[in-house]
């Protein structure tokens, strides 16, 4: 082999050896916190000798930690500090944060404040109602667009290239007996949400959780998040959804003025933007 090819072929295994530890630091979620070697293995294909080395480089780092007690590993500070870096200097979570708390005083529910992260849509920010039985906010937690009323509040104005895309990618699984899971049945759903300005997840993806959601605009009117009120399904009739959806309309109209949205359009007038 040449000095050149092999120059190549030395930087081609490094971004192998890169791309290998990310997968094992996003192999982490909220749902797995805490992995052993053999979990590892089993979600990633990589032989076990490699994770042995790649682990070790990551705990020295700081990025992975190992619990003494069960061996299995988590997600170490490094990560942590990294993601409040991130949380400290994001504009939106820093404008949202009040205008979301003083939404949970008012409609007496938990308030989500979501972003679309690739195909799935991640909790950023949220309050929790302070209600004994409330819907709890795991931060970070990644759903599908399609099931929850803070996905489709985004999915429905995005492009419909970029529909399609997160359709063909996620496919549309069934959490209960109330998912859409038919690519015209959602479209159509699309539509109505494209008209209302809101959207309703109606016990699609868990049994007993009502949410109503709208999205967020920025300077340019692209949809860059969404905000849900969720709440136990008795406590949300069918009802009471027009009053939650013109009091979380009214929050992101808010906050994607503060974004820059231009104020000579109504920024909670959804239609304006499509």
């Amino acid at each position: 082999m040449r000095k050149g090819q092999a120059l190549q072929q030395n930087e081609a295994d490094k971004l192998k050896s890169v791309v290998k530890a990310l997968q094992i630091l996003e192999a982490f979620t909220i749902d797995a916190p805490e992995l052993s070697i053999g979990d590892l293995q089993e979600k990633l294909s990589i032989p076990r000798v490699s994770i042995y080395r790649f682990m070790r480089i990551l705990i020295n780092r700081g990025f992975i930690r190992q619990n003494p007690h069960t061996r299995r590993y988590s997600l170490g500070i490094k990560v942590f500090e990294l993601g409040s870096i991130v949380l400290r200097n994001f504009e939106l979570r820093k404008i949202a944060f009040p205008l979301i708390d003083d939404l949970s005083k008012v409609s007496g529910e938990t308030v989500h404040l979501g972003v679309l992260d690739g195909s799935k849509v991640v909790s950023i920010e949220g309050v929790e109602s302070d209600q004994s039985l409330r819907i709890s906010v795991p931060i970070g937690k990644r759903v599908f667009p399609h099931s929850t009323g803070i996905g489709k509040a985004i999915l429905a104005f995005l492009d419909d290239e970029e529909i399609d895309g997160i359709i063909k990618k996620e496919g549309l699984p069934r959490f209960t007996p109330n998912t859409i899971v038919e690519r015209t049945a959602l479209l159509h759903a699309i539509q109505a949400i494209r008209r209302s300005g809101y959207a309703v997840d109606n016990e699609e993806n868990e049994q007993g959780i009502r949410c109503v959601a709208a999205p967020v605009f920025n300077t340019d009117k692209r949809v860059v998040a969404s905000i849900s009120i969720s709440g136990p399904a008795m406590r949300i009739p069918i009802e009471r959804i027009p009053e939650l959806a013109e009091k979380v309309m009214k929050t992101t109209g808010d906050i994607s003025l503060a974004l820059g949205y231009p104020s000579e359009i109504d920024a909670t007038d959804a239609n304006s933007v499509t």
